[in-house]
């Protein structure tokens, strides 16, 4: 089970770090190509103005450093985007990302979205069957169509369930690196 946690305003920029440390193939799913950091600091620098347009989620490591990302772009119709770090793949942590992503998307009423991804991507088109989404393919790419049903009870505390555990294991992963770095 993977702890998912809203990433705060101020952490944005550990987003631009994540982007940075994926590989040249993981760029290349993220992204669609093989963006430069150039790319990616021009496309942080607007999630960082604009971060009410850019909700984050996390997963972290023990230091942590995000391992994984999902990223939901409000402006216009909900897009998401996710990216796992290579050596963390397979493990759920993308499956952890998108569920969250959807429970936050349904509390507040947003619906309706997409993604896209290469047509070669077979993770995230394995993990957008596996979550409803549905799929079409064209001109090398795969569009995913986003229909969320309705908030109910279960899913409102569901959400704030995984919003407090999520929380928590931060202020624990937090503690414990103080104590490992200031042990007297």
């Amino acid at each position: 089970m993977h702890l998912v946690r809203r990433v705060l305003q101020y952490e944005y920029p550990k987003y631009r770090k994540h982007l940075k440390s994926l590989d040249l193939d993981s760029r290349v799913l993220r992204f669609g190509f093989a963006v430069k950091d150039e790319v990616i600091d021009q496309l942080c620098d607007e999630f960082e103005k604009n971060p009410q347009q850019h909700v984050l989620f996390c997963v972290e490591d023990i230091n942590l450093e995000f391992v994984g990302v999902g990223h939901i772009a409000l402006q216009g119709e909900m897009e998401l985007a996710f990216s796992v770090l290579k050596e963390y793949r397979k493990q759920g942590i993308g499956d952890a990302l998108i569920q969250r992503a959807a429970r936050y998307c349904r509390t507040r009423g947003i619906l309706k979205g997409q993604m896209v991804c290469l047509s070669t991507n077979t993770a995230i088109k394995k993990l957008c069957a596996k979550n409803g989404v549905k799929m079409t393919t064209g001109h090398g790419e795969t569009y995913g169509s986003i229909e969320l049903s309705p908030v109910d009870l279960p899913t409102i505390i569901q959400e704030q369930a995984s919003a407090h555990a999520a929380a928590t294991d931060y202020f624990i992963k937090r503690a414990v690196n103080f104590l490992v770095v200031h042990p007297n």
